[in-house]
């Protein structure tokens, strides 16, 4: 019986790697699947063209054969009917192995360490803590690894039994014919043996348990930021290690600062008077107060900088800066003599304010 050029129909040339070839097979094996085409006899036949290649190039000794006489089956093979499944072309399980993401792995699963699931805290901070940094004590609802059954989840001392559910395959099959598939046993949780269910635990390996925790919470930390603190999640089964505790860290607003990174900003409003001729004006920092200088002629919207006066920068001994937004405020003038006055300084210095404003 001839065969088809199985590296023609997987595209790859004959000098191929296993991993080349496996590549090929699962973007062509992805692309005809009849479950993803249906109705269509055309891309059902490509599918069976590039599986039949895919069991043959991918195993040792056929590919051997292929390559020696043509045959997969070696000389004088003869002919006879064939059948293929996922197991021949290595894919241990069903078709939901092969496309990862469309249901649950049909592998068997073997009882080994199984680790615990990680965990999430929302804990909200005040502006000042986040500033200089803080310690918080937390009661933590969780699991740990229980002491009689040390996390098996078998009754100490009992007979271990095959499994009556799945009859000690470790699975469950649903489907039939080529698309059958294969699913962990619930009640084996896949490994195919049984024992009587811890009395402590109820077979579930962990128990419940309320811990305190006490948790650093690094200066200069910022809204949003995710913590990790590492075991103190869910605990393992079968001796896994436990999980992680992830903290989601909100903080208060200070409504004098606006924060960007470690910089701060507040808004810092002048007289008319200060900008004009200079001033000394106390402005509050996130540690008490300073005095800032306003340089005469300052307009408003100018930035002025109190270096290394914002928020730390975690992990590193520099702080960011502390910036002042001048608003110059206009007085609103009721009496004469203000207005007087006010006159006479428009005559002496407003004549070119103007001048170049739309050259």
């Amino acid at each position: 019986m001839a065969h088809p050029d199985y590296y023609a129909v997987l595209g790859v040339p004959r000098g191929a790697s296993d991993e080349d070839i496996k590549k090929a097979y699962r973007k062509l094996a992805r692309k005809y699947h009849p479950d993803l085409n249906p109705g269509n006899k055309e891309a059902e036949a490509r599918f069976k063209e590039v599986t039949e290649a895919n069991e043959v190039l991918s195993d040792a000794t056929k590919r051997k054969n292929y390559d020696t006489y043509g045959d997969p089956a070696g000389p004088g093979f003869a002919p006879g009917a064939q059948g293929f499944s996922f197991e021949d072309m290595g894919f241990p399980g069903s078709f939901q192995d092969l496309f990862q993401g469309f249901g649950r792995s049909g592998q068997r699963r073997r009882p080994g360490p199984r680790p615990g699931e990680d965990t999430q805290h929302t804990v909200r901070i005040a502006f000042r803590d986040a500033f200089a940094g803080t310690r918080l004590s937390l009661n933590l609802h969780r699991s740990e690894t229980c002491p009689a059954c040390q996390g098996s989840g078998d009754r100490v001392g009992a007979q271990v039994s095959t499994c009556a559910a799945c009859g000690g395959r470790g699975y469950r099959e649903t489907g039939g014919g080529f698309f059958r598939t294969r699913e962990d046993c619930d009640a084996c949780g896949g490994s195919g043996r049984k024992a009587p269910p811890c009395d402590t635990c109820r077979g579930q390996g962990r128990i419940p348990k309320t811990e305190a925790v006490t948790v650093a919470i690094p200066a200069g930390v910022e809204d949003g930021t995710r913590l990790r603190v590492a075991g103190k999640g869910e605990a393992g089964r079968r001796g896994g290690g436990a999980g992680d505790l992830y903290l989601q860290v909100q903080v208060e607003s200070d409504p004098r600062f606006e924060r960007r990174g470690p910089n701060l900003y507040l808004d810092l409003p002048v007289s008319f008077a200060e900008a004009a001729l200079g001033a000394k004006v106390e402005i509050p920092t996130p540690e008490g107060k300073s005095t800032i200088k306003v340089p005469p002629g300052t307009q408003s919207g100018a930035n002025l900088r109190l270096k290394g006066m914002g928020m730390p920068v975690p992990g590193a001994s520099q702080r960011g800066d502390l910036f002042a937004r001048i608003k110059v405020v206009t007085p609103r003038i009721e009496d004469e003599r203000s207005k007087e006055l006010l006159r006479e300084l428009a005559e002496l210095n407003d004549a070119s304010i103007r001048s170049d404003a739309w050259r």
